[in-house]
């Protein structure tokens, strides 16, 4: 029982890297391979409501849409639980969150709302759309994380700071 138990425990840890990510890295393990995600390529930002934000010294809504370049990420994996590595950065926000994208025609497209932001989500990013990761740190202080629960296809984009240096990546 105890043996099935560990052996258990074993299957769902996270693989220890054989490389130390840099402050602001992000790599994904891809077929047993660490691999260095490039930032996404943003096309658009479109915020609604500024002119009542600003008037109001922020007391109401905001909605910024950050639209990324193509319908579909150039980075594709077929695994369903991939595994990211990243380092704190020194001084730097450090709040690393998934995000699903909404697909359009041409573009993939998130939205954050300030007013929204909380301690988990800082970038108010829509609750349904956020995926929910286990984080581990490592030795060399960098942090390995994977989705609580498999990903369904689509698009995704994980970012460690500003959504708009979010790294984006499509499940098929």
């Amino acid at each position: 029982m105890i043996g099935a138990i560990f052996g258990l425990l074993l299957l769902f840890q996270t693989p220890a890297p054989a490389i130390s990510a840099a402050p602001g890295e992000v790599w994904m393990l891809r077929v047993g391979v660490w691999s260095l995600m490039p930032p996404a390529p943003v096309s658009n930002v479109k915020t609604r409501g500024l002119d009542n934000y600003l008037y109001t010294n922020g007391y109401t809504n905001l909605d910024m849409d950050l639209s990324f370049a193509g319908s579909r990420a150039d980075l594709r994996v077929s695994d369903r639980e991939p595994v990211f590595m990243a380092a704190r950065p020194a001084g730097g926000d450090f709040d690393p969150v998934l995000v699903r994208l909404e697909r359009k025609k041409d573009r993939r497209v998130c939205r954050t709302r300030p007013p929204s932001a909380s301690i988990g989500n800082k970038q108010g990013f829509r609750k349904q759309d956020i995926v929910r990761m286990v984080m581990t740190e490592n030795p060399d202080k960098s942090f390995t994380m994977r989705p609580e629960r498999p990903l369904k296809p689509g698009e995704y984009l994980f970012v460690t700071g500003s959504p708009a240096q979010g790294r984006d990546f499509g499940v098929d």
